[in-house]
């Protein structure tokens, strides 16, 4: 009899162990689904007029897309979702400076969507630290720079000069009159439907590929340290 008692005790103590154990879990799960902010869209647009011919374009997480305007003038948008602070857009009074943040702070999540239309003949700049980068048919001197994005050019044209850390690099029906690529852990392709003055890739991890057009000749240069290196084109050190 005392036997039973004691089995019976200590089942329903178990169980209390259970009970109060799957209640404290149940409560730290509340506690994060109440303190977690809830997500939200964003659309913002402007226009702008730019004074002289530089445009500067910063952010850390905005996905920034660039293609030409239809007039002299600057054309902005941004959209997407946001969990969190608000994003902000801030562009300078002579609109040569655009600033795009969103947060991650206090369980935040920001993504956006940076779409410009700019003026041909700009020296355009773009630091996005963790954002892609796309450029659709831009006629400007372009500098890209990313640590972990990767850049995509279709039919540029003016001058390029990229730089990423970890990303891929794709440009693809180049006009552009100079090119220079610096990679670390990325690809990179370049078709070039023109021959260009200058071309210079540096890749520190990653396969290179360019494509340059038939019918030309070219002072080629290329080294590897572990790869191997294909030369396809007519290599003449005077042109």
């Amino acid at each position: 009899m005392k036997k039973s008692m004691w089995r019976t005790v200590v089942a329903v103590s178990m169980a209390a162990a259970v009970i109060g154990t799957a209640g404290a879990a149940t409560t730290a799960t509340l506690a994060v689904g109440f303190t977690t902010p809830k997500m939200q869209s964003f659309d913002y647009s402007a226009d702008a007029a730019i004074v002289g011919k530089n445009l500067s374009v910063t952010t850390r997480f905005a996905h920034v897309s660039v293609s030409m305007s239809d007039d002299s003038e600057l054309h902005v948008r941004a959209d997407g979702s946001y969990r969190g602070d608000t994003p902000t857009v801030d562009i300078s009074d002579d609109g040569s400076k655009i600033a795009v943040e969103c947060s991650y702070r206090k369980r935040g999540s920001c993504d956006l969507g940076l779409e410009l239309q700019v003026p041909a003949g700009l020296m355009l700049d773009i630091d996005g630290a963790a954002a892609d980068v796309v450029l659709t048919d831009v006629d400007a001197q372009t500098s890209v720079s990313t640590s972990a994005g990767s850049v995509i050019a279709r039919g540029p044209a003016g001058t390029l000069d990229i730089t990423t850390r970890f990303g891929d690099i794709d440009i693809t029906d180049a006009a552009v009159s100079a090119v220079e690529v610096d990679t670390t852990f990325g690809q990179v392709a370049l078709d070039s439907r023109v021959p260009p003055d200058s071309v210079l890739v540096q890749n520190m991890q990653g396969d290179s590929m360019i494509e340059l057009t038939a019918a030309e000749f070219y002072d080629v240069e290329a080294t590897s340290e572990k790869g191997d290196v294909d030369i396809d084109v007519i290599d003449d050190p005077s042109s």
